[in-house]
């Protein structure tokens, strides 16, 4: 989709360091901790545009429970949607004030799965409903050349298996590694790529890689299991997305509502294993992967066993996955973005970009 010439679009980013390298499209860098930061932004904000999108993840924002971003949210004169990238089923109180006032405060919400809403709504005044919608995580356009990104990449005689994204103990990555012991799968390969987290290097350095790696020795997976230690460029991750056979997500727990690494898996056409957490529910049904319970290392090695022996298995569930993936690319969700502030006060302007912010903050990802 061609977006409307007389549409700007422009980010303003939260940096944690002050020495990121933000893109030329970023209007204004809100240092995390300065609440002064944030006034600032705000004044920009009413100054020079139409809609404001905050997209809200607990994390990003300074004070505890990242409750300085409520300065900009009371403090604004414009529109204000906002997307929730994290839905607590048992917040703090804290963290239910800060919810419970962005959805006070934005003239719409957005959930990128339904059990969003659902938690939405059991928490909080129905008179909020009508204003929330589910628009999905948009993923990048995927060119599918399964076998020249395998070459590419040298892995045109394996069988590849991968998963994405910083790394830390709730990725459920060491039952990912025993899953793929004591069972003969000739010419498999599975990618773990990305660095640790930088929370976690902060706190226990790299002492959870070297876990997964022991593990790996003590198994004798090393001809199976490589890590990438390595932040990917948007390229390079198509890449490899494209290359992959199967995508496993095995996270631990059930309380995760969206994940960007998951959609993109999907949008790359991957045939997905994951654990049945909040978002693989909602966007592995119809076949679009298979769910694999919690900790259970034997059933996840049943599944990738079954995808790695069945060629038409497999296929198919690389066919569903594309078939949706195709839907949710940029262009279309920023169709969806654009229609929806459309029917807000004031004309389309400019706003903050959902694309690039997503894409940054995929990187990011815990």
């Amino acid at each position: 989709m061609e977006l409307d010439p007389n549409v700007q679009i422009d980010i303003v980013a939260v940096s944690k360091l002050g020495s990121e390298d933000f893109d030329q499209s970023t209007r204004f860098v809100i240092y995390k901790d300065r609440l002064d930061s944030y006034h600032q932004a705000t004044r920009i904000i009413n100054e020079e545009y139409d809609y404001c999108i905050i997209q809200h993840e607990f994390g990003i924002f300074g004070g505890a429970d990242g409750i300085f971003i409520t300065q900009i949210a009371n403090n604004l004169k414009i529109p204000l949607l906002t997307v929730f990238h994290t839905i607590l089923q048992t917040p703090s109180l804290q963290q239910k004030e800060i919810t419970e006032l962005l959805l006070k405060k934005s003239q719409a919400v957005v959930s990128l799965s339904p059990k969003g809403i659902e938690l939405l709504e059991e928490q909080f005044d129905s008179t909020h409903t009508d204003k929330i919608k589910v628009i999905p995580h948009g993923v990048p356009h995927f060119d599918y050349n399964q076998g020249l990104a395998k070459y590419r990449l040298n892995l045109q005689h394996n069988f590849v298996m991968m998963t994405f994204g910083l790394i830390g103990r709730s990725k459920g990555l060491e039952y990912a590694i025993q899953s793929l012991s004591e069972v003969e799968l000739p010419g498999f390969k599975y990618l773990i790529i990305g660095k640790t987290h930088p929370n976690v290097l902060a706190h226990e350095g790299e002492s959870y890689r070297f876990e997964l790696q022991n593990l790996v020795d003590q198994l004798g997976l090393q001809d199976k299991v490589v890590f990438i230690d390595k932040f990917l460029t948007d390229e390079e991750l198509k890449e490899y997305l494209t290359a992959c056979d199967i995508y496993l997500s095995p996270y631990p727990h059930e309380q995760q509502i969206s994940s960007g690494t998951l959609s993109f898996a999907v949008g790359a056409g991957a045939a997905v294993i994951s654990t049945p957490y909040w978002h693989a529910k909602d966007l592995l049904k119809d076949e679009r992967g298979i769910l694999s319970p919690f900790n259970d290392i034997a059933a996840m090695r049943a599944n990738i066993k079954m995808l790695y022996q069945s060629h038409r298995l497999l296929a198919w569930h690389r066919f569903k996955a594309r078939s949706y993936g195709e839907q949710t690319v940029w262009a279309n969700v920023a169709k969806t973005y654009l229609e929806l502030l459309q029917g807000l006060a004031t004309p389309v302007r400019s706003l903050f970009d959902y694309e690039q912010y997503i894409a940054m903050d995929l990187k990011r990802e815990a």
